[in-house]
């Protein structure tokens, strides 16, 4: 372990420690130095006990967790992968890299200059198809999706392959819990030496550990295909009896069987919880003193600390400039970001569609860039919420269109009066038409918004639908979770889904309880939209779900976000039961082991607000919310 630790700080001093801060300069088109092709079997490495079964619970000496990873590993669960939402995750790249199992590697050349495009990586557990980019392209945005495999470029540097990756999920760094955020990057060196192969990873992960983890793995040659690459994953029925808001999770200083891997290998128990300490030699001489209290002072947050604060990267920009994202190539519907909340436009022959105006600040930015992507004016405006991020641009994104559907001879019929939109001075037609649930017009109308911002097709039960651009559209609403008038909208051909503030990867849910907002209604929201996802493949792909704030994401996201707000349920319930008051709550900082993907300490939403907000919904006196649909 400590002479893995020194060989890979040695080759970060002679390859340049800039890239492990996610920051590396993007790679030029390179030829190959050496031949990776071929099939590679990797029978074992210096961590193989962490292959196969896994690591054991609390096994994680040499580890570099900071709090957070310690506790979300102590934390985890396993029975949690009996969720149908977890069956078939699959692996990140350094994950995949050193599970047991076989692996092919085979070149991407340009079929007229032959010069390398890519370098692909196909392994046999989760059957993970990695692509390394080879040609010099850069990086996605921000707010581009993430997959288990992640966004690679490679370029050889001597006699190794440097990978540098990006834009990969939430997973582990080993099946016994230790985790991997979606904020980590990962640096590799792979170099050859006749039939044997090695993968040296460097993961920094500012959401979970302290330092880089640095791991290697070592492959054989194989001289012919290994014949064994499906590892196909279909859910299924596997706990029947298990409510659906029901996240198996250890309580914090009360998790089990913590004592087996350290007696197994008569270490104590403090050594195995990890930490960038145990990485070093010094370390061995601290072990001979440590006693299971020494265990007991990390196994539950820290006492009177601030919180810790979201170490994301931020996902939105703020240069004042409205990008635009394509988020299905066969299918005309975009994201826009850069004024507020998240903004979806589908186009075609019709019109435009729009999922919620942003802010208003870049208003004119966002009708230039709808404009880009069609002549067509945009003809209905829906809105998943009333808060001001999502309908600051109503008033004018309305003006700049028209619902071409709605003038003629009714109006003709009925008279002038009943031709005006409402509160404004323009013939209904000719500005694009709002749609929300009904709470949102009468929400909006108290906080003082001008007439022309307001929705006037609203509705009041579950669904509102209309069939535009030859796909269906459905708003679905979701009662007393952020607000009493939040609306998801799902594109059906698309297979798009709009969660508005429902879901960001940005913070803790807003929920709003002066507006009817509560915890409970949130968690039915969440399990809503994952009624109506779908995975393309090992948990990747499939529905997209576009959080109100944050990047595109699909229903893994959605499913570590529902079990962080159901798992913070929990423990805040469990505090009440025995008669905590709100400052115990929050003083116990039940939110330690995800405060660096979602927390704040300053701002309009912070993660005190958010434990209060789940506190006041849980009291006794709280308004329950009602109870999930079943379609």
């Amino acid at each position: 372990m400590n002479m893995r630790h020194a060989v890979g700080l040695l080759v970060i001093v002679l390859a340049g420690a800039v890239p492990l801060l996610g920051q590396g300069p993007q790679p030029k088109p390179s030829d190959p130095a050496i031949d990776l092709t071929g099939y590679w079997t990797s029978p074992r490495h210096e961590d193989s006990l962490y292959s196969g079964d896994g690591g054991g619970i609390a096994s994680y000496g040499g580890f570099p967790l900071n709090e957070a990873g310690r506790l979300w590993a102590l934390s985890y669960n396993a029975s949690r992968l009996a969720d149908r939402a977890h069956q078939c995750d699959g692996y990140t790249v350094p994950h995949m890299m050193r599970a047991l199992g076989n692996m092919a590697m085979w070149e991407e050349r340009d079929p007229n200059t032959r010069r390398l495009v890519a370098i692909h990586v196909w392994g046999q557990t989760t059957e993970g198809h990695r692509v390394i980019w080879m040609d010099g392209r850069s990086h996605p945005p921000a707010w581009a999706p993430r997959t288990y495999r992640g966004f690679s470029t490679g370029e050889f540097v001597g006699d190794a392959l440097r990978v540098y990756t990006t834009h990969t999920k939430q997973e582990w760094l080993e099946r016994n819990g230790a985790p991997q955020s979606d904020r980590a990057t990962t640096v590799e060196f792979i170099t050859r030496n006749g039939d044997h192969l090695n993968d040296l990873a460097i993961v920094t992960d500012p959401a979970f550990l302290a330092e880089p983890r640095i791991m290697s793995t070592d492959y054989s040659r194989a001289p012919v295909d290994h014949r064994s690459w499906l590892y196909a994953c279909d859910d299924g029925e596997q706990v029947l009896d298990r409510p659906r808001d029901s996240v198996p999770s250890n309580p914090f200083g009360k998790q089990q069987f913590l004592h087996e891997n350290a007696d197994k290998f008569k270490v104590p128990l403090a050594a195995n919880l990890g930490g960038p300490e145990t990485m070093y030699p010094e370390y061995v001489q601290r072990i001979k003193s440590l006693t299971d209290a020494d265990a007991t002072v990390v196994r539950s947050p820290r006492p009177g600390i601030p919180n810790e604060t979201s170490k994301a990267a931020p996902a939105i920009p703020r240069d004042g400039t409205i990008h635009t994202y394509k988020l299905r190539a066969r299918d005309s519907i975009y994201l826009l970001v850069g004024d507020g909340a998240n903004i979806v436009v589908q186009t075609g022959d019709q019109g435009a569609f729009v999922v919620d105006s942003g802010a208003g600040a870049l208003a004119d930015k966002v009708i230039a860039a709808i404009r880009e992507l069609t002549d067509k004016p945009i003809q209905f405006i829906a809105n998943t919420s009333f808060h001001a991020d999502h309908v600051g641009g109503n008033a004018k994104l309305a003006a700049a269109g028209q619902d071409p559907s709605l003038p003629g001879s009714f109006f003709d019929f009925v008279g002038p009066s009943l031709g005006t939109a409402t509160g404004a001075d323009k013939p209904i037609g000719s500005v694009a038409t709002m749609i929300a649930h009904a709470s949102v017009p009468i929400r909006m109308d108290a906080a003082k918004y001008s007439s022309d911002a307001l929705p006037t097709d609203t509705f009041l039960n579950e669904r509102r639908r209309k069939f535009y651009n030859d796909e269906g559209i459905e708003l679905f609403h979701e009662p007393n979770a952020v607000t009493d008038g939040d609306s998801i909208v799902h594109f059906r051909r698309a297979d798009v889904i709009v969660a508005g503030d429902l879901f960001t990867t940005t913070q803790y849910p807003f929920i709003d309880v002066a507006n009817g907002g509560t915890v409970q209604g949130e968690i039915n929201a969440l399990n809503d939209i994952l009624d109506r996802t779908v995975f393309a493949h090992q948990g990747d792909g499939g529905t997209i779900v576009i959080p109100a704030h944050g990047y595109v994401s699909n229903e893994h996201e959605v499913t570590e976000y529902r079990d962080m707000v159901v798992i913070v349920r929990d423990r805040i319930q469990a505090m009440l039961n025995e008669g905590a008051t709100l400052q115990q709550v929050l003083a116990a900082r039940l939110t330690a082991d995800y405060d660096t993907l979602y927390g704040a300490n300053t701002g309009d939403w912070t993660t005190a607000k958010f434990v209060e907000a789940v506190y006041n919904t849980l009291k006794p006196a709280a308004t329950p919310a009602r109870s999930p649909r079943r379609r």
